[in-house]
């Protein structure tokens, strides 16, 4: 029922709650409990002790005010509320907490600082109560963290922090000083017995020299480069345990000096492939062709991976690709190796569009072409074809001639055009054929 104000009549209880809000200011109520709303990856505890707020402790809006601020100040949320309501028994506050966090979180490291990592760590664990080993990139964190690794850096260094990409997909905010990275002048190489220090530094070399030194970014060199001519020769369990910087003495920049160790050589038990129909498995395993009990070469076996990738792709698999799975034997110092292979969509043939020819040529060509609408789309064919139609003859002055293909992501289909163009004049030969485009 209303009143003739128009207002919505209330009970004597809820009287005295309205008039508690509009003393709230002035007047504390303890608070009977609190209720987290939002929150996905920071546990409801967390949350609740970081915001001061203690259950039973007479609190006022301006409380509430101050945990939503103290919470804001982690740099964990993008936003945060509060709502308050009366208890059931109308003696304190009932309040929820409403939160959006952060989306993207970092992992974080260190790079040529003088600290104890472990030791920062632990330090940065005891002062952020909410965050973990992943943090965002908000001010409020980043100014937090740098103060706390510059304390256990000393003076003597200056702490800068940023997000860093070097590694692909893993992207992480690193602590470093704040100066600009030196320059790699030279690389070289110790404890390396199977391959010479020439060929390892010579490899490097072409990546590494000239670029800014970070370990990250050098231990990536390392595997991209060193690795794999380790791994042609069976050693898959190379390390390089040990990477020592000094200055160099011949040029602007430092020298960086990899240790190497080795590790026996394997051999290859056996090499699957999965992802396909058994008949289909064993038809790649013999285009692969990778003789098993032969030292584990691993330049054989992605030869023999790029051949099924291949196949696939002349059936219409342009997006097919493989992840290589190793299962060690190091007692016998033998690996099994497992091919799985994602075929992805299988695309088709869309429109032919034939360019440059004339009126009476264009349509016997059209009707040469063997890759019919719909059919699984081959991408060798534009221009195998090509290479038959100039391997015919078939025209007296034959210039260039290239193949477009347009893929469609969506629709997975791939239309060609095909385009012929006539050779620089100069003297014709005598005969009966027809010549581009008329």
């Amino acid at each position: 029922m209303r009143d003739r104000s128009g207002e919505r009549a209330v009970g004597s209880q809820n009287l005295v709650w309205l008039c508690a809000v509009v003393c709230l200011g002035q007047t504390a109520f303890p608070l009977q409990s609190v209720r987290i709303s939002g929150n996905h990856r920071i546990a409801k505890e967390k949350i609740v002790a970081a915001s001061g707020l203690k259950i039973g402790a007479p609190v006022t809006k301006a409380d509430f005010d101050a945990a939503r601020t103290r919470l804001l100040g982690t740099g964990a949320f993008e936003s945060v509320g509060y709502v308050f309501k009366p208890s059931a028994d109308n003696k304190g506050f009932d309040a929820t907490i409403e939160v959006i966090e952060v989306e993207q979180l970092f992992p974080y490291r260190f790079e040529d600082l003088p600290v104890d990592e472990a030791a920062v760590r632990a330090a940065l664990r005891k002062q952020e109560p909410i965050l973990g080993d992943e943090i965002p990139a908000t001010k409020e964190v980043l100014d937090r963290y740098t103060a706390e690794v510059q304390k256990a850096a000393g003076g003597d260094v200056k702490v800068a922090a940023s997000v860093s990409t070097e590694i692909p997909n893993q992207a992480a905010i690193v602590f470093r000083p704040d100066t600009p990275r030196a320059r790699i002048a030279e690389v070289k190489f110790s404890g390396n017995e199977v391959l010479p220090a020439t060929q390892l530094a010579r490899t490097l070399a072409d990546a590494a020299v000239g670029t800014e030194y970070s370990e990250t970014r050098f231990r990536q060199m390392l595997e991209a480069s060193i690795r794999p001519l380790y791994e042609a020769r069976g050693r898959i369990r190379v390390t390089f345990p040990k990477i020592e910087v000094s200055h160099s003495m011949m040029a602007e920049g430092v020298v960086v000096t990899t240790t190497v160790s080795e590790g026996p050589a394997y051999s290859l038990g056996s090499l699957k492939f999965e992802g396909m129909a058994k008949q289909d498995a064993g038809e790649m395993q013999k285009l692969a062709n990778v003789q098993a009990n032969d030292v584990a070469n691993f330049d054989d076996v992605k030869a023999g991976i790029d051949r099924v990738l291949a196949r696939f792709a002349s059936r219409g698999y342009l997006r097919a690709k493989a992840h290589l799975e190793r299962a060690m034997d190091d007692g016998a110092h033998k690996v099994d190796l497992t091919a799985i292979v994602e075929a992805g969509p299988q695309f088709t043939m869309g429109k032919l569009e034939i360019a440059g020819l004339d009126i009476t040529s264009e349509p016997a060509i059209r009707k040469m072409w063997g890759l019919k609408p719909g059919a699984p789309f081959q991408p060798d064919y534009p221009d195998s074809f090509l290479n038959d139609i100039r391997a015919q003859d078939l025209f007296d002055n034959l210039g260039k001639t290239t193949a477009q293909t347009t893929i469609d992501e969506k629709s997975h289909v791939v239309d060609v055009k095909l385009t012929f163009s006539a050779a620089p004049s100069g003297p014709q030969k005598s005969g009966e054929k027809k010549r581009p485009g008329g």
